[in-house]
């Protein structure tokens, strides 16, 4: 599908004034469904493409790219094709401005060896992402295009609305695009909010840009992407990992304030200055036998009860485990 939205976007680049659905359809050797699924394409990739019903200019059953001198369409050559291209158009006496200039930025293009790329950044949940989401949210982000966003929430509910991508935070193993929401600014609520990338069901771009915001990244994920945090006051907690599972604690620094004492036996005390949160104790609790609460005793109660919690619901009323 993508290229055949490049050669929609050439096509009506090869013809400014415009072409009937028609004649669109006919000369890519598609269906007319396909036009219009293409314009879509284009319009989610920032290719505005005009009919009569935006503008009044355009006959009515024809498509016209917007301002078509400023549409870029990408596309790959080899070194040895961009040299020969150079070459044979540095033989033309007569060249026009408009065609200097593009071979001028052809000159400055990266060349791309080979037919395909290995990505440079993979993430397994990039296969549940919809066709083409990373590479519009990433433009949209350089762009500071507002974006049509349709967004499925942890509780099911989808809701569609305008928002302003700021930056992409990774968080294990989740991808996050931080942003202003237009409905939450309009109602008088703090605009900030954070979409799981993967839980985005659509993504498109629109015309209007947004302002470069006054956006800390770095203080907003101290705040909201630290881990185990918390609302309270922060406490220093101390837990005892068994020698068994000392070796994950030592080499995976899990927040600023960490400090791993070793102990005679093989074990060691993990140190930590958190507030007493959900994450904290859901992850003492993962480590099961091998992880003991020194302190506080606030931490060691909220353990016990969620491991007797786990055990009591993985019970029958018999007292046996159930089997299924």
């Amino acid at each position: 599908m993508e290229s055949r939205v490049n050669d929609f976007i050439r096509l009506l680049l090869e013809n400014p004034c415009g072409l009937s659905v028609k004649q669109i359809y006919t000369r890519l050797g598609v269906t007319r469904q396909s036009v219009y699924r293409l314009r879509e394409k284009a319009q989610a990739l920032g290719v505005w493409v005009c009919t009569h019903e935006d503008d009044p200019e355009v006959p009515a059953g024809w498509m016209r790219l917007e301002a078509p001198k400023e549409v870029e369409v990408g596309f790959r050559l080899t070194q040895e094709e961009a040299e020969a291209l150079k070459a044979a158009v540095a033989r033309v006496e007569s060249i026009t401005p408009l065609a200097r200039r593009a071979l001028q930025r052809l000159g400055r293009g990266e060349f791309v060896r080979g037919q395909t790329e290995e990505p440079v950044f993979y993430t397994p949940l990039a296969d549940e992402y919809p066709e083409g989401l990373f590479e519009r949210v990433t433009r949209a982000i350089r762009e500071r295009r507002v974006c049509e966003v349709t967004y499925k929430n942890a509780r099911g509910q989808v809701r569609t609305y305008c928002f302003d991508p700021y930056v992409l935070i990774a968080r294990d193993p989740h991808l996050y695009l931080v942003g202003a929401n237009h409905n939450s600014r309009r109602a008088g609520h703090d605009p900030i909010k954070d979409l799981r990338l993967d839980q985005i069901q659509d993504l498109k771009l629109t015309r209007e840009r947004f302002p470069k915001p006054a956006f800390d990244v770095r203080a907003y994920t101290q705040s909201r992407f630290r881990a185990f945090g918390g609302d309270g006051p922060p406490v220093c907690v101390r837990v005892r990992f068994s020698p068994a599972k000392a070796g994950f604690i030592r080499r995976t620094r899990r927040h600023p304030t960490q400090r791993v004492e070793e102990c005679p036996d093989g074990s060691v005390v993990w140190q930590v200055e958190v507030p007493i949160s959900e994450d904290l104790v859901h992850f003492i609790v993962g480590y099961g036998p091998h992880a003991r609460v020194l302190e506080p005793e606030a931490l060691r109660q909220r353990v016990v009860e969620w491991a007797q919690g786990a055990v009591g619901a993985n019970l029958s009323p018999k007292g046996g485990t159930h089997r299924e």
